[in-house]
């Protein structure tokens, strides 16, 4: 049976990257870890590390398993912090995939809420696998997973719209059918919609598709924001991203009965029994503010 205590010493190799460095760390020689670790990779099967004489790097095996390695040592740290201080205050760091803009303004009241937490945020409208990434969450409008190991819970929902500022609209014709949304110019999420045609659904969930050519292209939310502020065209957006527009009147919603799209938002996120405090209260101050996705 593989101890947990060897376990955490090629966790520490892993940190270090050096059998000297982890020795002195743990208090023992340089010669005991390197055979503690050599038995771990016997023990799996499996090579951990790449050697040289002159450095140390994991495998591709070596790396998930110190992930796993570093969340047990995570999970009894915080074991016997429970032991000792009832009120335990959740802190260190959580990595989070989320697509660009999304959620500045809940994970700012989040870091509020909880000072002692920090955030290391990757913004990409891209899909992140969350294994590659190392990342303990990612926001998701989808809850396909990558992996058996992985857990998705949906937060909320928000609304796909069709949107345009005002200046824009009053430079054209009413807009009163889809139709007439092909003699705008369309601002495109390349994305997620892609360049060839416009794919609409309405609340009924009938869906109307015109071929159409985008004006612009672009990747990220934010981008596509920016040319529908500035009077450039429209485009299909979600709610969260416009919401503050829509509310001080810089943009308008346009064809709500013809585009009016409800789209769960997931968090993705690994093993529940290897999940940290932190990342557990973060997983439940979102489930707490569905809300803000809307």
């Amino acid at each position: 049976m593989i101890s947990l205590d060897d376990m955490m010493v090629f966790a520490k190799v892993a940190e270090k990257q050096s059998f000297t460095q982890a020795g002195d760390s743990l208090g023992i020689g340089k010669a005991r870890v390197s055979q503690i670790v050599t038995k771990l990779e016997k023990s799996l099967c499996t090579r951990l590390l790449h050697r040289t004489t002159r450095s140390l790097s994991l495998t591709d095996a070596g790396a998930r398993y110190y992930d796993k390695c570093k969340a047990i040592s995570e999970i009894a740290e915080e074991a016997n912090s429970e032991t000792f201080d009832i009120n335990q205050i959740p802190s260190g760091t959580i990595r989070i995939s989320t697509p660009s803009t999304t959620m500045v303004g809940l994970l700012s009241e989040f870091l509020r809420q909880y000072p002692e937490v920090k955030l290391d945020i990757i913004e990409s409208d891209s899909y992140s696998n969350l294994i590659e990434s190392r990342c303990d969450i990612a926001l998701r409008a989808s809850s396909a997973l990558e992996d058996s190991s992985l857990y998705a819970v949906k937060l909320g929902y928000f609304c796909d719209m069709l949107c345009a500022s005002p200046s824009y609209l009053a430079s054209h014709k009413e807009i009163k059918t889809s139709e007439d949304l092909l003699k705008l110019d369309w601002i495109s999420h390349h994305i997620v919609h892609g360049e060839k045609q416009l794919t609409l659904t309405n609340s009924l969930g009938q869906v109307t598709q015109l071929p159409h050519s985008p004006k612009v292209q672009v990747r990220t939310s934010a981008s596509v924001k920016e040319f529908v502020l500035n009077s450039l065209g429209f485009a299909i957006m979600p709610s969260f991203t416009v919401n503050k527009e829509l509310a001080q009147g810089e943009l308008i919603r346009i064809l709500p009965e013809v585009h009016d799209l409800q789209i769960p938002i997931y968090a993705v996120y690994q093993e529940k029994a290897l999940m940290p405090l932190r990342v557990r209260t973060l997983i439940d101050f979102l489930k707490q503010h569905e809300e803000a996705f809307g």
